[in-house]
């Protein structure tokens, strides 16, 4: 055993705990091994609370109070916090070994999330060991079950359950209502900023206005019409401009790039992302970028259609 080890077990058993790294000294009651994956540590005996650092499977941590619904408050690294008790296998100063509490059985308390990386595997545990049971798309909408506490959740999505690993899903903010494909099709599109324009281009290394639209819809599973003329008169269905939700294709008309004489109904579209903000491939500035619907284009507005 080597003397930083020696030390720790000393001080453990002087229900003393010294950080190494901080010098601050932590008054406690017993030790822990964490038994999940990326436990956090978090400011509060919450999953809503801040978090602090996160703790590999195996990783000692110093246990400062007892197990309050399902949270010990602890000390990782110098740093004092809290860690779900469901994945710490405790030892207090006493002997005594506190197994890990089996989850009570309650009614899922459901949250939207959306898909930020994918194909996003689904496993039948919470953890890469368990096997596959399916996956997400980028930008698909989910619903988060519970928040397993070691970096995973369980989810659902349509008639798919399963779990995830909570480094690729973003909570859904309440910022959408009432159109989960739009809201989808917004946080693909955010993932898309800065990507070049290019004529004629549909992605994924550079878009025109259209091609962008179409290759969020196709990548969702709903494939749209390709020209914004086309978008315009094929894909979806009118909405007023005062209801356009997260999503809803937003379209315009500049006689200065119109080489139809007058017969194209549009000349450019974008993606309404709320805010009073749209997404669109810029041929400004050659890039993919947000713009108010406020400012320059204002005036240039001629509609706005819903997919779905």
């Amino acid at each position: 055993m080597n003397f930083k080890a020696k030390m720790f077990q000393s001080l453990v058993a002087a229900g003393l705990v010294l950080s190494m790294t901080t010098g601050v000294a932590f008054a406690s009651i017993g030790s822990a091994v964490v038994t999940g994956d990326s436990l956090r540590l978090r400011s509060e005996a919450s999953t809503a609370s801040t978090i602090l650092d996160t703790a590999a499977k195996g990783a000692q941590v110093t246990v400062l109070e007892e197990s309050t619904e399902g949270w010990y408050k602890v000390a990782y690294d110098g740093v004092e916090g809290y860690m779900s008790a469901q994945w710490l296998q405790v030892t207090l100063d006493d002997g005594t070994v506190v197994d890990p509490p089996v989850p009570a059985a309650e009614e899922p308390q459901e949250q939207k999330a959306i898909v930020t990386d994918g194909p996003l595997n689904v496993r039948e545990g919470a953890g890469t060991e368990f096997a596959k049971v399916g996956s997400l798309k980028l930008g698909a909408m989910i619903t988060i079950l519970n928040d397993e506490g070691n970096g995973w959740y369980q989810i659902s999505a349509g008639d798919l359950t399963g779990y995830v690993s909570a480094d690729y899903v973003q909570f859904y903010d309440g910022t959408y209502t009432g159109n989960a494909l739009g809201a989808s099709a917004a946080a693909l599109a955010a993932q898309l900023l800065g990507c070049r324009y290019v004529s004629g281009g549909t992605g994924p290394s550079g878009f025109d206005c259209s091609g962008l639209m179409y290759y969020i819809y196709k990548q969702l599973g709903h494939p749209i019409a390709r020209g914004s003329s086309s978008q315009y008169y094929k894909s979806g269905y009118f909405v007023p401009f005062n209801e356009m939700q997260p999503g809803d294709l937003i379209f315009f008309f500049d006689a200065r790039f119109d080489s139809s004489g007058g017969t194209l109904p549009t000349t450019h579209v974008g993606m309404y992302v709320g805010g009073d903000q749209f997404i669109h491939a810029s041929t400004t500035s050659y890039r993919v970028q947000y713009d108010s619907i406020y400012g320059y284009y204002a005036p240039y507005i001629v509609g706005a259609k819903r997919i779905g």
